[in-house]
């Protein structure tokens, strides 16, 4: 579990989500919602979606991943995202990672996911990381960095990626750097 304030690359540090973030989790959720609301559809009908599948993604996490930490990054003391990371025995699971519109594009997404492979590392268990199928900057990035995609566990709208470290990562011999894949199960 983390308490207090960890610091993380680009200057953003993340801490445990409390109940003062509830309304910044919402209306984050609900502003980067972009992909329904091109549907064609009424928009009562998008916004009434949307704010279902808001309340399902809050009730079903904590069913899901009951070992879930969650997290609340934030850069110069405000909030720009949150993380939800599963710690299991055997695995760390990337559940969600998500920042506000203005902190969009800027390289945190990869700080944040070098961050989580090396905490993989150290822990000596693989990574999984779900990869939307249409985020292809994202595709690239795990591939670049030795992700496989797990077939069984891929559907047509995620690729769920694991990445597993290398002896040398693993004792802090070798910093993590793109590199081809290798294989494995979780």
């Amino acid at each position: 579990m983390i308490e207090g304030t960890v610091n993380l690359p680009h200057g953003i540090s993340a801490r445990p989500a409390g109940r003062g973030d509830k309304d910044f989790l919402a209306k984050m959720y609900k502003d980067n919602r972009d992909d329904l609301r091109m549907a064609d559809a009424d928009k009562d009908y998008i916004e009434t979606v949307i704010e279902m599948q808001l309340d399902a993604q809050q009730g079903g996490y904590g069913a899901q991943f009951p070992n879930a930490i969650y997290l609340i990054l934030e850069k110069n003391g405000s909030r720009i995202g949150r993380l939800t990371l599963d710690v299991q025995p055997v695995e760390l699971r990337l559940v969600d990672l998500d920042f506000i519109k203005k902190a969009q594009g800027k390289g945190y997404g990869s700080s944040i996911l070098l961050w989580l492979m090396k905490a993989a590392a150290t822990t000596r268990k693989p990574l999984l990381v779900p990869s939307r199928r249409d985020d292809f900057a994202m595709g690239k990035f795990l591939t670049k960095y030795g992700f496989v995609e797990d077939q069984s566990m891929s559907d047509e709208v995620y690729a769920r990626m694991s990445w597993f470290p290398t002896a040398d990562e693993m004792h802090g011999l070798k910093d993590i750097a793109p590199r081809p894949a290798m294989q494995g199960t979780v």
